[in-house]
């Protein structure tokens, strides 16, 4: 009996799903969500990764209920002192510089996010998130964007390409709002307690601040992992 033909049909590879959670006055985000865009990028095959961007807010609370001053005096409420808060600053600075990207903190107004995530919601639908989220984290942690501020983000998320009618619409509702709560009861019940957290296929998670050499080897491995056949 003959042997039958080896089969030519070549395994479609698998989407890699990446979720990557984040908030944007979060300094080790900054850099952080670069390495995971620059990582992806440098993939033989990036179109394998499906990125996409989760909210997290360190502060909710309203501006109403915000500590007043510049990001110094935030930051004493958490490092002990201005002086504190301004070295953590200083050795993050330092990282993201030698990343090559700018940083500024001393421009930067600490304030609620809630508005900046829904945006990035909006981004989605029309396959933007990536260009408006590294928009908003060199605006805010290089020319003194003021986060919370309407007009700012519009004219923020006009440059980047979303219609500013439609931006307009989203900040003066409260569209988007139930998946930015999504997103952070998710992070809550999967026990990420911090950003910027990478979450692979909803299974296993990574610090997107980790080397960017033992980021890039991580996703080559899924990579590999994806144009495997299935076994069954």
């Amino acid at each position: 009996m003959s042997s039958p033909p080896l089969s030519t049909h070549t395994p479609t590879p698998r989407t890699i799903g990446l979720d990557l959670w984040s908030d944007f006055v979060c300094a080790h985000c900054y850099y952080g969500t670069r390495r995971v865009v620059d990582a992806i990028a440098q993939q033989p095959d990036p179109g394998l990764f499906r990125l996409r961007w989760r909210s997290f807010e360190l502060d909710p609370r309203p501006a109403e209920e915000r500590p007043a001053g510049d990001l110094y005096d935030y930051l004493a409420r958490f490092n002990g002192s201005r002086e504190a808060g301004r070295a953590a600053m200083e050795t993050i600075g330092a990282v993201a510089t030698a990343d090559g990207l700018p940083f500024h903190a001393d421009k930067a107004h600490p304030g609620n996010t809630s508005d900046a995530h829904r945006l990035i919601h909006l981004a989605a639908t029309e396959s933007r998130q990536t260009e408006l989220a590294q928009r908003l984290y060199t605006a805010y942690w290089t020319e003194g964007l003021r986060i919370a501020d309407p007009d700012e983000l519009t004219e923020t998320a006009r440059r980047t390409g979303l219609d500013t009618d439609r931006v307009q619409e989203v900040l003066s509702g409260t569209e988007f709002t139930t998946q930015v709560a999504q997103d952070q009861q998710l992070a809550l019940r999967m026990g990420l307690m911090g950003v910027p957290t990478l979450v692979v296929n909803h299974r296993w998670s990574l610090s997107a601040t980790m080397p960017m050499e033992t980021l890039s080897a991580q996703l080559h491995h899924l990579t590999a992992e994806a144009g495997q056949p299935s076994r069954g």
